[in-house]
């Protein structure tokens, strides 16, 4: 269906004092319709794991690497009061684990014609090439941050809200969309005690993100004892200083056992947990063929590995 400027456009070629003249109505036509110079391109959702906000990027594994390797020590045994002449005594030792990852390549590639750059060029607005790149790095980011998110099974790649060995609790009451403000602070503190409490002290979280629908619930539910205009969000901010990154995640709306919204409790250190990427996005050279071109773009990519999984909550049914 035309729009409104589309039908005055039309009208004005059949105008008397046009009717002998198709140039001139096409003159006519430029005075009723302006076309603004600038340039609207289309947004996205923000790629914060992608972007390492969320997580350390590590990028030090060599990029022609297949697979790599971590190892993990433990220290175990404990110390036992004995007699002075004993000689039966308790054993202290190490042990370790050399954990095996693979890396992937992620691609994507764009394609333009010889014509698409001579109209891009006749606009004088934008550059075809520059533009499909741009349309390459969103595809890019957005993959590797549902990669980071969630991981891939099937190419043994493991994400972030479901590496083994995390804490997976369910929220004590839950279902925070009619939860009162008290419940809502007695989960989010049961989540954030949890790895303190297990590892005596060891594991303290520094981030929080959320789901939207949650962030933007207790970024607005008044807190009910503090009384006053402060919100369940500043009150968990006041009582939690060690957390110094509260933020949300749009994706995290899927991520539970049951497919719902998860809160994610976690220390961001890299020593705790990291996004191994041994190669940033690289362009690779240009291919002709006849009128069109061809441009690819690869990463490898090789999932998140946590040496401190206990140092993860994630916290489900919220």
């Amino acid at each position: 269906m035309k729009g409104y400027n589309d039908l005055i456009c039309d009208s004005v070629r059949h105008l008397p004092m046009f009717r002998a003249d198709v140039s001139t109505g096409v003159f006519a036509e430029q005075l009723v319709r302006y076309t603004l110079q600038e340039v609207f391109r289309f947004e996205y959702a923000e790629t914060k794991f992608a972007s390492g906000q969320l997580l350390a990027i590590d990028t030090g594994v060599a990029e022609g690497a297949k697979e790599y390797s971590y190892l993990e020590l433990d220290h175990t045994g404990l110390a036992e009061i004995v007699a002075d002449n004993a000689t039966d005594l308790p054993y202290a030792d190490v042990s370790g684990r050399n954990n095996i990852r693979q890396i992937k390549t992620l691609a994507t590639a764009v394609t333009y014609s010889t014509q698409d750059v001579r109209s891009a060029q006749l606009q004088g607005r934008f550059d075809i090439a520059t533009e499909k790149a741009r349309s390459a790095r969103e595809a890019m980011d957005r993959k590797i941050d549902d990669l980071m998110r969630t991981g891939d099974a099937v190419a043994a790649l493991q994400g972030f809200t479901n590496l083994p060995g995390i804490n997976v609790l369910p929220a004590p009451t839950g279902t925070w969309a009619t939860a009162t403000s008290a419940q809502i602070v007695n989960d989010f503190n049961f989540a954030a005690n949890a790895s303190l409490i297990e590892t005596d002290g060891v594991e303290s979280p520094n981030t929080a993100i959320f789901p939207v629908q949650q962030w933007t619930r207790i970024s607005t539910l008044p807190f009910d004892p503090a009384g006053g205009t402060t919100t369940v969000l500043e009150y968990l901010q006041k009582a939690h200083p060690q957390i110094n990154l509260w933020t949300w995640e749009f994706g995290l709306d899927s991520v539970s056992l049951t497919g719902g919204p998860s809160v994610m409790v976690y220390n961001r250190d890299r020593a705790k947990v990291r996004g191994i990427v041994p190669m940033l996005m690289r362009a690779l050279p240009v291919e002709q063929h006849a009128l069109n071109f061809k441009l690819a773009f690869e990463t490898r990519y090789g999932g998140i590995i946590a040496p401190r999984p206990r140092s993860i909550v994630r916290l489900d049914g919220v």
